[in-house]
């Protein structure tokens, strides 16, 4: 089966969301954070499980909590077992943010985000402020990394909907520009393109536009 990465910012969801679409009687083997952190050893332990388990029912369950904390070694050590899962194999990683996976774990699962979070009320200095975001090339890289810690899907929405608000007193051929780029970079984020690349695309090639004369 597809591994799966269950996305939520309340464990209370991811909880209710197994519960109902896995039977959890034909969990396999799990692993948690110890001290904030899940280590090689521990994946290994999975990996072994994921090898020597020949359950009688129908699927075996591969529970991986805050999957985001797994250090670099343990999330490579687990690409292979990954990408050879066997039809009953299940394997699930759950997280309060994706992005903070390898880009190559991210490959390799299904996202499925529970997040619903509350939209950003419109800010009618949201714009001014986002232009001091992108003042220079450095601070563009800078911003990009701190947006990622939080969720930038989240982050691009709020610009384009600041943008049609904007355009619907006035349209301007920069606000257009700048919008098709916001778009391209959701999009870019929904189909898990490397999320710091598309970031840092958007924001340099922004600048840009903005700089140039109207």
């Amino acid at each position: 089966m597809l591994p799966i990465i269950v996305e939520s910012d309340a464990p209370d969801q991811i909880s209710q969301y197994l519960t109902d679409h896995y039977y959890l009687g034909n969990l396999v083997g799990e692993v948690k954070p110890e001290n904030d952190s899940i280590g090689l050893l521990a994946i290994k332990y999975l990996i072994d499980r994921a090898k020597f388990s020949h359950p009688d029912k129908s699927q075996a369950v591969f529970l991986i909590h805050d999957g985001h904390l797994v250090t670099p070694a343990g999330q490579n050590a687990l690409l292979k077992t990954l990408e050879e899962s066997k039809p009953y194999e299940q394997f699930i990683i759950t997280t309060h943010n994706h992005h903070l996976l390898l880009e190559t774990i991210i490959s390799r699962c299904q996202i499925i985000s529970l997040t619903q979070k509350t939209p950003k009320t419109i800010d009618g200095n949201f714009l001014k402020d986002f232009v001091g975001l992108i003042d220079n090339p450095s601070t563009c890289l800078k911003n990009s990394d701190e947006i990622l810690s939080d969720n930038p899907k989240d982050f691009i929405n709020l610009i384009i909907s600041n943008l049609h608000l904007a355009n619907r007193n006035r349209v301007t051929n920069k606000r257009v520009k700048i919008l098709s780029l916001a778009l391209e970079c959701l999009s870019d984020l929904d189909r898990n393109i490397n999320p710091k690349l598309a970031l840092d695309h958007f924001f340099l090639q922004t600048g840009r536009i903005i700089k140039k004369s109207t």
